[in-house]
Formats: C-alpha cells, structure tokens, sequence
C-alpha cells in the first residue's frame, strides 16, 4: 500500500528577521488527493508595486502540506491581501480561506506577533481528479536492498512533500495516484530520475541504483610509527575516521565515475604530504573509477618541523 509523506514549509521571500510564524491546515472537499504544492500570492496593504515584476504581478508563497494537512508559514506582523491559489491541478479550486474566523477572500489577513489561529485552507474538485500512475523499474539492486523509493517535486528541495512507494522484488514500483506536474523519483536522495507528468499513465520508468566500489587505502606517518588517530578521510563527503584503525587502514565507499577525496582533523604537529591513487595525486584531481579498485589510496603525513 503506498504511503504519503508531506513536508511543508511556506517562506515569503522578502522575509525579514522580525517574522512571525503562522500555522495553516488544508483540506480538500471529498477526500481527494492534497496537491504537493501550490502558490499563495500575498500583498502586505499599501506597500508599493515591486518594480522588477510585471504589472499586477505579486511573488508567491509556496505551500507543501503534510500527511496531515498542516503546513507552516514565516511572515511579518502586518495586513495581506490574499490572491486567488496559483498551480492548482485541473479541477481544483479554492472553496474557502478562513483565519481566526476572518473570511480572507473578503477581507485582509492581519498577522500578530503573538498570533496562533490556524490558517484554514479548503480546496474544491470539481470531478474525479486528474490522477494517474507512474510506473517503473529499479535497476542496480538485490531483492531487498532498498525498500521505498520516494516522487517528490522537481523544485521542491529537500522540504519537497513527497509520495512513497514499495519496491517489488524484481524491483518494480508504482506511484498509483499522481497529480499533473514535474517530479524527480529519487532512491535514498542518490538516483534522481526526472519523470513529466500529464494526463496519462507513465509506464516503463528506469530508476538506475548507482553501484558503490570500495577503495582501500592506509596512512602512513613519515619518521613515527605512532599514527595520529583524530584524521578523518573523506571520500565525496563520506568520512571515515581512524580512531578504531591503529594500523592506519581504512575503506572508502565511493562511485563510478569522479570521486572527490580530502583528509581533515590532521594533529597542529603534523602536515598533509601527498594523496595519491597508484600515479594519480588526488590534491590535484579526482579518483576516477569505472570498475574495481586496482590500487590503494595513500595518504602521506609528514611532520611540519
């Protein structure tokens, strides 16, 4: 059975450090699916035309809610004018927007410092809605590796709402119930597959898992055979540290293709001399793999005096 995790968050963009932050519920007439996202435009009352939109332009706020409907909102004390809903699927409209029983399609949303009224948001559809499946196939895996892949809006950043689905043993999947829109299908925020959603059902998705290749490697410490244990070496932003490895070993878990690799925490005493994969000095470029590691990664210290 698919599962849907929301993550919200709603930012007006020329927030100032003196904003509020405002709760909001939304709900949608007949039970049907919550969009991802949509925009809000908001006006602050007699603040001057933003000179670099077009006219009767406003920005717009992004809501996202989660699973349950509630979302959050970061805006200044002040009196809005609320626009009607932008990005909303084909059917959809908006029935009503109430805070603190204040009718804001007739009337301006005043905000408070000390406010905590839910902002109360209701969507209308006006026939079934215009879902449909997204399809696919996960490759790269064993059955079992991984057991959810997740959709998410393209734009959305990490606080994206997202809908979740299993992945079958010969690692295919199904989004049942998607709204129109642009989406990434993502495995563990590592595979991101762009998917196009219209009105049809999306059929024959790859999603390729990336394969790690582990990578040996050892420190040596020139003239000691005593080896600083604070080190951390890192492979694309995978650390590794070496207090549990006196004898100076470690294991990168890197990717086909460049691999970035740094060393951090290195004691005041002591200096970075060289990183080198076989002939290739890695301060100077990146560990290129296409298959299994042939060589060690050697990391050289030498001491500053």
């Amino acid at each position: 059975m698919t599962s849907v995790v929301f993550s919200v968050f709603l930012l007006l963009q020329t927030a100032a450090p003196n904003t509020g932050l405002v709760t909001g519920r939304l709900s949608v007439e007949g039970g049907a699916p919550a969009p991802s996202s949509f925009g809000l435009p908001l006006t602050a009352v007699g603040a001057a035309p933003t000179p670099s939109l077009p006219a009767g332009a406003n920005p717009a706020l992004r809501i996202r809610p989660q699973i349950d409907g509630t979302f959050r909102m970061q805006l200044r004390p002040g009196e809005y004018r609320v626009g009607a809903p932008l990005g909303l699927p084909p059917g959809y409209t908006l029935q009503s927007i109430v805070y603190g029983g204040v009718d804001l399609m007739r009337s301006p949303l005043k905000i408070s410092s000390t406010d905590s009224t839910e902002l109360l948001i209701n969507l209308a559809v006006s026939g079934p809605p215009p879902t449909v499946s997204v399809s696919g196939r996960v490759t790269g895996i064993t059955p079992g590796q991984i057991q959810r892949i997740a959709l998410r809006e393209a734009s959305g950043g990490e606080l994206s709402a997202a809908l979740e689905s299993s992945i079958g043993s010969d690692g295919s999947f199904t989004f049942p119930k998607v709204l129109p829109g642009a989406y990434i299908v993502y495995l563990r925020l590592r595979s991101v597959t762009q998917v196009m959603v219209d009105n049809k059902d999306v059929t024959g998705l790859i999603v390729a898992h990336p394969q790690d290749i582990l990578v040996s490697g050892h420190v040596i410490a020139e003239g000691t055979q005593t080896l600083p244990t604070t080190i951390i070496i890192e492979g694309n932003g995978k650390a590794t540290a070496m207090q549990n490895r006196p004898t100076g070993t470690f294991v990168l878990s890197l990717e086909k293709g460049e691999n970035s690799i740094s060393v951090r925490n290195i004691p005041e005493a002591w200096r970075l001399k060289s990183i080198t994969y076989g002939d290739v000095d890695l301060q100077k470029e990146p560990l290129k793999l296409d298959g299994p590691a042939n060589w060690d990664i050697v990391v050289r210290l030498a001491p500053k005096n």
